[in-house]
């Protein structure tokens, strides 16, 4: 597990990566409940690539536009785009793969997508987590409860799932959202 401080500056990069993924236009626009997690990330990967090239503009200072979203193209890794390649990590004999990984501010960021209405889509996504959490500095781990009465989003509010959210980014620097 790699324990990376949690500067300002971190925590400002990492708010603007989770306020991408959670955007508001994905939501509204995609029919989530129905679409596949790849179809969902293909729908993400732009929305995100705007939102750090305006957090690089805004926030950082960036004269460019232009240059800032090409340097975000180039560092953000998607399994979906065949120009860049996702490296898998190692643990226990088994290979697993980030959906997406941000490299920037020398630090490298997983990005994993889950969406599932049962306790099974939700474990998935936690143990793969974990796993990330071994080889990279942040883990941001976003679940998109398709529940027709959002029983997961509802429960991520009560005491014991708090507890065990905020150890998750104490203890292993992973940033679980529910959506």
């Amino acid at each position: 597990m790699l324990k990376t401080t949690k500067s300002k500056k971190r925590l400002n990069l990492l708010e603007s990566i989770c306020n991408g993924i959670t955007h508001q236009e994905i939501f509204e626009t995609i029919d989530y409940k129905k679409q596949s997690e790849d179809k969902i990330k293909q729908f993400t990967y732009p929305i995100l690539i705007n939102t750090l090239t305006e957090f690089l503009v805004l926030k950082r200072g960036w004269e460019d536009s232009q240059r800032a979203r090409e340097f975000v193209k180039a560092n953000l890794l998607w399994e979906g785009n065949v120009k860049t390649t996702v490296h898998h990590t190692h643990f226990m004999g088994t290979k697993n793969r980030p959906d997406m990984v941000l490299q920037m501010d020398e630090m490298n960021i997983a990005i994993e997508f889950k969406r599932g209405d049962n306790g099974r889509a939700l474990r998935s996504g936690m143990g793969q987590s974990l796993i990330y959490s071994t080889d990279y500095d942040f883990v941001i781990y976003l679940f998109i409860d398709t529940s027709d009465d959002k029983k997961i989003k509802l429960s991520s509010n009560n005491r014991k799932e708090e507890v065990l959210m905020k150890s998750l980014w104490s203890r292993y620097n992973i940033k679980f959202i529910v959506a």
